[in-house]
């Protein structure tokens, strides 16, 4: 029948718009149009504009219509396909029957309430992912209200549609997710299913009660990492969890090792898991063969979280790594099932990307043979187990393999390579067949990028991770490896001609050359520095016009510097995506190489184009002693690259490009790790007043020093045991203190133990060409690792950390402190002091006169006056021992320590958080009048990040910031809550503070009102 059309002509779009519905209904079988017209006249019965306008409401409290409208939903929904759900008047029917949902599941009826969450899961998991496109905020808040019900027959399907719901938001915008989570929040939805888990009991709740709030609060602390805290700090729900996945069946120790993954990704979260002596073997087991397969890919997943940060890879490997990796290589194995492969591969991956002994645990595995095996799997019939399937047979492989599979096999052979001792292949008794023939078809795949009329069907973004590992190989310390990638590179690279080297630099050249409106390729940019860096390290006699090849790098760098020039590996290597599944907090982890690959890559081929020593300048090719640019040339480098890489070196990086940047600067003399500390303390090198130490040398020189800072960066230079209680001491009665006597070999050159004690007190030292033997010399003997290795002109070592300054360790008990000084808190409680014979007992620190006299002028001052103050065993300083210790850190390491504004801050009670917070108003304080240059600076930045967790804390901070003058701090305090003004103001809070605090505030509000358009 026709329906009847209104007088007025409709519009255009009207008439499109009847004509698409229309045609949209024919598309729906008749069935399903019936059930839809009785659906909808249910609907009527309940669902209603107030007044005839406005948004559609449920109404109807009636039961019988209640129960008639779930009847009609349920017989609809079920009736719907996947096309079907696709069609407007299907959508606009599901919009009709969620808002009738969320009124029927606030009726006290349990019975119609029964129905309406068996009805809402239907509902929900019939829409699956498209659930999103709807308005689902107030059935969110519905559902959950429901989740503490005491009949199970509502709580559980109730959970289980909230997870599916919750499972469509993973990729929601913030906005989206941040709405969905004030709705949670206002009905206790985290508190309830805590609730729930902690007080099930096996005889008396079915076991789908346990598994479906498993499955809803792992959705929870997989999306909202604010809800990790109530998690992992409970401990009687942490041991009921423990408790589940110990002695349930296998589905349920599943669930709950997805839940604590999702908890894990809180940085505290995993920490509290690792601590777990019981968990981690248990994870092992069930990653065994003995165990589904679902089971085993769970356990794997959990690691993978587990293993993000090199803090929990070190606690994860160092004791538990034997079983961790044997429960990897035989999930590796099972080439039938390919989701345990990958799953394998990727904690592989992440558990090879930091060294230690479980990477020997892996090569005694067979991890080559197993990797071939993956990469082979596809093209190997079983009549060819004993045969090595050639390059052509794998270059011919599905390219859905060589997507999900061969990225991962081609990383896991990289970091192997970068991390491999000789040692670990010498006792395979030299079984490496499969290792040289991955090796072979890595080197096959990666030249096969630099060939313009290459056969092979894959992008270069797909095979970049075996340019990678060709990279990673030629850097390998196994000298087995990098002779064999090394041989084989060369072999395929021969074809392309002498010419190569220069054919890529004049690529990069007219890649970085570009105006104003064009922009980078840089992909190719990348993929050009890894070639290159893999030629320029294989062919030691290379026509590469090192002047040019400078210039254009040093272009590069600064393009990346400014990040004009900037990609990630997880901009064109999809495999790596799961490495950000999930929303991480409460830890920061860093790639060894960092970030923007393009700045690490380009460091690399620049050091090893200037490494190659040829004794000629580099600049201008005259010849050279040694050494690679001459003294006329040095001040054009200066001007330019050196210029360039120390400015790199004063910016936060990461430990790979900063190593490559030390290591370049090295190849010009300038050795070391620049630091804010190091720098204060050159001047202790000039100081005569606080010398304690004699270093005396066969020609009657003799050398100062200070034996507070040798004993952390260079004890092997102090007396001997002996010396130290017996011999080799004298006393200087005028300044009371003891002088240590230390005669060196007759051997060790003069000049190179003074560059030795300049290194060890500034942590950065110029060594010019003719002293790098004897210095490199003296630097292994006094055990000095990383002035040696840039002395070496070897490759920085993957993942090796960059030497910091600190002397924190000069401070700590020990029997031979060399403390002249006692840092004394003005405080009341009472302290143990470990520290030799000393009896004081109020808060105070042993410390050093030399050391805080290079930070601070006043107590430098007083030192050297001469008056009683400054041969007093101690100094009172006028701060609380929490302040007070935060600023003998900053006197030993140059950093002032700030608060992690974590999970375990925000969740601090406002007096605990004030405890935290007044030591920085306090050293504020402090620094003005003992003249701590940085020191008010510090306390300010560290202040800022915490400020918005707590209203009361502010309040309260601002007053004490006040009072002690520091009107910085209290501007930056009110910042925090002038948006609460009229609230606080109302509520009687802003009672405490004085006047002028009170006008600060206001014309902050004043300020901030203007700026967002409200008015005051």
């Amino acid at each position: 029948m026709r329906p009847a059309f209104s007088a007025s002509k409709p519009s255009p779009s009207g008439r499109e718009k009847g004509r698409r519905k229309g045609a949209a209904e024919q598309l729906l079988a008749d069935q399903v149009l019936s059930l839809r017209a009785r659906l909808h006249g249910a609907l009527a019965l309940g669902l209603t504009k107030s007044d005839g306008h406005g948004a559609k409401r449920w109404r109807s409290t009636d039961a019988g219509i209640q129960s008639h409208v779930l009847k009609a939903v349920a017989a609809f929904v079920g009736s719907l396909t996947n096309d079907a759900l696709r069609l407007a008047p299907v959508k606009e029917s599901v919009s009709d029957i969620l808002l009738a949902l969320e009124g029927i599941l606030k009726t006290n009826n349990v019975s119609v309430l029964i129905q309406a969450a068996d009805v809402s899961l239907k509902l929900v998991s019939c829409i699956g992912n498209s659930v999103r496109q709807y308005q689902i905020l107030e059935m969110v808040s519905s559902l959950s209200c429901q989740l503490s019900s005491d009949h199970l027959r509502i709580a559980i399907p109730c959970a289980s549609a909230l997870t599916c719901i919750l499972n469509s938001l993973v990729t929601a915008r913030a906005s989206a997710q941040a709405e969905i989570w004030e709705a949670l929040e206002k009905t206790n939805a985290a508190a309830s299913v805590i609730s729930a888990l902690q007080n099930y009991a096996h005889d008396v709740h079915p076991l789908n009660y346990l598994t479906e709030m498993i499955s809803l609060l792992r959705s929870i602390l997989w999306i909202w990492p604010s809800s990790r805290y109530h998690v992992w700090s409970n401990c009687n729900l942490m041991a009921k969890l423990a408790q589940y996945c110990f002695s349930a069946e296998t589905t349920v120790a599943a669930k709950i090792l997805k839940l604590y993954a999702a908890l894990a990704l809180c940085g505290n979260g995993a920490m509290i898991l690792l601590k777990d002596e019981e968990l981690i073997p248990k994870i092992c087991d069930l990653m065994g063969k003995s165990h589904p397969s679902l089971t085993r890919i769970e356990a794997l997943k959990l690691c993978q979280v587990l293993l993000r940060s090199p803090r929990g890879c070190n606690q994860l490997m160092t004791s538990h790594y034997q079983p961790i990796v044997q429960g990897i290589i035989n999930a590796m194995s099972e080439i039938d099932e390919k989701s345990l492969v990958t799953e394998g591969c990727r904690t592989a991956l992440l558990a090879l990307r930091y060294h230690g002994n479980h990477h020997r645990c892996f090569w005694s595995n067979s991890i080559d043979e197993v990797l071939y095996k993956i990469l082979a799997g596809s093209c190997r019939s079983e009549h060819q187990t004993h045969q090595m399937v050639c390059h052509g047979e794998l270059f011919n492989k599905d390219s859905k393999d060589i997507m999900n599979i061969d990225p991962y096999v081609w990383d896991i052979l990289g970091y192997l390579a970068v991390h491999c001792n000789n040692e670990y292949l010498s006792a395979r008794k030299r079984k490496n067949n499969f290792l040289q023939a991955l090796i072979s078809c890595a080197c096959s795949l990666a030249t096969d990028i630099t060939q313009k009329n290459s056969s092979t069907k894959f992008s270069k973004e797909e095979l970049e991770p075996a340019m990678r590992a060709v990279l990673m190989m030629l850097l390998s310390p196994s000298q087995y490896i990098f002779s064999e990638a090394s041989s084989k590179f060369l072999e395929v690279v021969l074809p392309l001609g002498d010419e190569c080297m220069n054919i890529l630099l004049s690529s990069l050249n007219s890649n970085v050359t570009r105006n104003l409106t064009a922009s980078f390729d840089c992909v190719k940019i990348m993929n050009n520095l890894m070639n290159l860096a893999c030629l320029v390290i294989v062919q030691s006699n290379h026509s590469l016009n090192k002047r040019n090849a400078v210039c254009v790098l040093s272009t590069i760098l600064k393009e990346c510097l400014h990040n004009r020039l900037y990609i990630t590996r997880s901009n064109i290597a999809s495999h790596l995506q799961f490495c950000f599944d999930g929303g991480s907090c409460c830890y920061l982890a860093e790639e060894w190489e960092g970030e923007n690959v393009i700045l690490f890559y380009g460091l690399v081929v620049l050091y090893n184009v200037l490494r190659r020593v040829s004794l000629v300048c580099i600049h201008c090719e005259k010849n050279l002693d040694g050494g690679i640019v001459c003294h006329d040339c040095r001040e054009y480098y200066n001007e330019g690259l050196i210029r360039v890489l120390e400015h790199a070196l004063s910016q936060n990086m990461s430990p790979g490009p900063k190593s490559y940047i030390v290591h370049i600067l090295s190849l010009f003399g300038l050795c070391g790790f620049p630091s804010k500390l190091g720098g204060k303390m050159r001047s202790a090198l000039c100081d005569n007043e606080l010398v304690d130490l004699e270093l005396l040398l066969a020609d009657s020189e003799s050398l100062s020093a200070h034996a507070a800072i040798l004993s952390v960066r260079c004890p092997k230079l102090l007396p001997s045991e002996k010396s130290l209680v017996h011999d080799g001491k004298t006393t200087d009665e005028w300044r009371r203190r003891s002088l240590y006597h230390v005669r060196m070999s007759g051997r060790v050159d003069s000049h190179a133990l003074k560059k030795i004690l300049e290194y060890t007190y500034t942590g950065f030292v110029t060594v010019d060409a003719d002293m790098v033997r004897p210095v490199k010399t003296l630097a292994k003997y006094c055990h000095l690792k990383s002035l040696q290795e840039t002395l070496q002109r070897e490759q920085p070592r993957w993942s090796s950390d960059c030497p910091g300054y600190n002397l924190t360790a000069a401070v700590e008990p020990a029997e031979h402190s060399f403390s002249d000084i006692i840092l004394e808190a003005q405080s009341n409680e009472k302290m143990e002091c470990r520290h030799g014979s000393c009896e004081l007992s109020t808060p105070h620190v042993h410390s050093h006169k030399i050391i805080l006299s290079m930070s601070c002028d006043y107590l430098r001052a007083l030192f050297q006056s001469g008056m009683h103050e400054s041969f007093a065993e101690a100094i009172r300083v006028p701060v609380g021992w929490g302040a007070l210790d935060k600023l003998v850190q900053w006197f030993y390491s140059g950093e002032l320590p700030r608060i992690a504004p974590d999970c375990r801050w925000k969740n601090m009670s406002s007096e605990e958080q004030l405890s935290h917070l007044k030591p920085y108003a306090e050293l504020s304080s402090l620094a003005e009048f003992w003249f701590l240059e940085g020191v008010k600076e510090e306390s300010l930045a560290a202040v800022v990040s915490c400020l918005n967790s707590s209203t009361s804390a502010s309040l309260e901070f601002i007053g004490f910031a006040a009072n002690l003058g520091q009107w910085g701090l209290v501007e930056t305090a009110i910042g925090s809550v002038a948006h609460l003004y009229p609230r606080l103001r109302d509520s009687g809070r802003l009672e405490r503070l004085d006047e002028d605090v009170l006008n600060m505030l206001r014309a902050e509000y004043v300020r901030y009102s203007q700026h967002r358009g409200g008015s005051y």
